[in-house]
């Protein structure tokens, strides 16, 4: 059990690291940015000084030029140009660990102008979006590539194959065109942007909170309201993803019934129910649950095509707003969540496979998975 502890400190502490040094890459190219950018601030307004000295003849140009040096050094000690770059980039790594990266330059998404409250709002819809449909196409995966493995080569194996190859291939941004011109232009049965629901959420909770409305009347129209905006880019991501997860689950399956233990369970006569849920399913799980959360951490990131074509307010959009807007800030930001989610994902796919999998043990301090 020490053993396992200490293993399981030792990758944390790993992990943790990791995600340090790349929390100090992305402040030295922040602070890179930055004083690249305010150097040449600097710069042209020393010019435009120098420009106005000049045109006053009474000025000697020895007191001209010491007043151009004076006037850029002020500026430089103004803008923060001058100390230790080292320093720099330090504080500027104790503001990503933080997110404290205070405003951008106008609201882009939620009601405030802080980067810290804007990457929040934009991670709760992409959670909203991406969590559900990971979490619907992972299931069902699941279980089409449990029934897939049952009969290998058969129909149904034969026909998950077809449709993974064939969801796989296609770009989740073009489907998602697809449905909305099917589904919003054509017949109109849906929004052409999802942006309008929290401005829909908000005049519903105005019209509850004064009385209009009782509150089961409020929270099916709650849900409505979610499902109505919701629904286009639901079903675009599950049809994406549904057929390579499927696969995937029909191939790690299809590896562990070849294994020996399976033909030992099965020569005990236990029927192939028991052996496919209680063996096979056991064994495969540490790759499929890593692959699983994976997939959910990955979604956490947000789509930007497939955000940006459906207009939803997620991290994806809000990461292609930053690009676009020359928000370097709020790109650091979005870039440091996503990390710190997926090294929070390692650590705890760490801790699972130990029960996961009898097998997974430690050795002398030495770790085996």
């Amino acid at each position: 059990m020490a053993d396992l502890g200490r293993t399981i400190a030792v990758q944390t502490i790993s992990n943790i690291a990791a995600l340090v040094i790349i929390v100090a890459i992305i402040s030295s190219l922040l602070v890179f940015y930055s004083q690249t950018i305010l150097q040449g601030v600097v710069l042209e307004m020393t010019q435009n000084y120098a420009r106005e000295l000049a045109r006053n003849p009474t000025i000697p140009p020895e007191q001209r030029q010491q007043l151009v040096n004076m006037y850029q050094q002020s500026l430089m000690v103004s803008f923060g140009l001058v100390g230790n770059p080292l320093s720099k980039v330090y504080h500027m790594m104790i503001n990503v660990l933080t997110l404290n990266l205070g405003s951008s330059r106008q609201i882009y998404m939620g009601d405030s102008a802080s980067i810290s409250s804007q990457i929040i709002f934009a991670l709760k819809n992409t959670i909203i979006l991406f969590f559900t449909a990971t979490l619907i196409s992972t299931l069902l995966g699941l279980g089409l590539g449990l029934y897939a493995a049952r009969k290998p080569h058969g129909i149904i194996d034969n026909l998950v194959s077809f449709f993974a190859i064939l969801s796989s291939s296609l770009p989740m941004w073009w489907v998602g065109m697809i449905m909305l011109l099917v589904f919003a232009f054509w017949n109109h049965w849906f929004p052409t942007q999802s942006l309008p629901v929290y401005f829909a959420v908000q005049q519903l909770s105005q019209a509850y909170h004064s009385g209009n409305i009782s509150t089961l009347t409020y929270f099916l129209e709650y849900i409505k309201t979610w499902m109505y905006y919701m629904t286009l880019p639901l079903i675009t991501v599950i049809l994406v993803s549904i057929g390579g997860w499927a696969y995937i689950v029909r191939n790690v399956v299809i590896g562990k019934m070849a294994e020996d233990f399976v033909m030992t369970a099965r020569a005990k006569g236990l029927t192939e129910r028991r052996v496919l849920f209680g063996h096979v399913l056991r064994a495969a799980s540490p790759p499929i649950v890593t692959t699983a959360v994976l997939n959910i951490i990955v979604s956490l990131g947000g789509a930007i095509i497939s955000e940006t074509v459906f207009g939803w307010p997620g991290m994806g959009l809000l990461f292609w707003i930053a690009i676009t807007n020359s928000e370097p800030m709020l790109i650091a930001g979005n870039v440091y969540v996503t990390v710190l989610l997926f090294i929070i994902a390692v650590i705890i796919l760490n801790i699972l496979y130990v029960f996961l999998d009898p097998r997974i043990k430690t050795s002398g301090g030495q770790q085996i998975f």
